[in-house]
């Protein structure tokens, strides 16, 4: 996992080069007038705008995604994530869906991620997921980047 500001997105380059494209459709793309919806940024990378509610406590469960590594950036409001690395003990609650590239865990996160506007975490395949544990409305960008496009 990693947490960061769009501020910093030159410092991840040196990271993750590829992600270059990923950070110029965000740039140049999405803000506050963005519609939620899908958007193709290439052949097998895209986005999903969308204005969510908070879920309810007992649907803040852990998700995990083999294919595409999910890079979550807030557009309007805060968002507060829980998060798990993902190990032996998980104990799933509805298995993987290839279709939607999804399962859901009944593990408890062990800790919990706030991003406000202009911030983003990039979950990558091991690392489990429980978005919009916030407390109010939030508008975000969720990248879906396929895992092989980072050679990781």
């Amino acid at each position: 996992m990693l947490v960061s500001s769009i501020k910093n997105y030159k410092n991840i380059l040196n990271f993750f080069p590829q992600l270059d494209i990923v950070f110029d459709y965000i740039l140049k793309n999405i803000n506050n007038k963005t519609l939620d919806g899908k958007y193709n940024i290439t052949k097998s990378i895209y986005a999903i705008v969308q204005t969510c509610e908070p879920k309810h406590k007992e649907e803040q469960v852990l998700e995990k995604h083999k294919k595409y590594i999910d890079l979550q950036y807030v557009i309007s409001g805060k968002e507060k994530i829980g998060w798990k690395f993902f190990d032996k003990t998980f104990k799933t609650l509805k298995r993987y869906n290839p279709k939607k590239d999804i399962s859901f865990y009944s593990n408890i996160p062990d800790t919990y991620i706030n991003l406000k506007k202009g911030e983003f975490a990039i979950f990558f395949s091991e690392d489990t997921h429980a978005p919009l544990c916030c407390q109010k409305t939030v508008k975000k960008c969720i990248v879906k980047i396929p895992v092989k496009y980072l050679n990781i």
